[in-house]
C-alpha cells in the first residue's frame, strides 16, 4: 500500500486526501482517505524523525 501525507492529491483523481480510521485488518490507526474515488492509504510515519534526534532539554547529572 502506498504512502501518503493528509492533505497531499489523491493519484487517482487529485482530491486532497483527508484522516480517516482504518477498516483494514492490516493496519491499526488511522488512514489517508480520499472522500472523491473511496481510495486508502496508509499514513507517512512521521514520528521516526523525532527519535534520530533523541530526547531533547534533559541534561546529565
Amino acid at each position: 500500500m502506498l504512502e501518503k501525507r493528509i492533505g497531499e492529491p489523491c493519484p487517482t483523481c487529485q482530491t486532497p486526501l483527508q484522516r480517516r480510521a482504518s477498516t483494514f485488518r492490516t493496519i491499526v490507526g488511522d488512514v489517508a482517505f480520499c472522500a472523491r474515488c473511496c481510495s486508502s492509504f496508509e499514513l507517512v510515519r512521521e514520528d521516526d524523525k523525532a527519535l534520530a534526534f533523541g530526547p531533547t532539554g534533559f541534561a546529565p547529572v
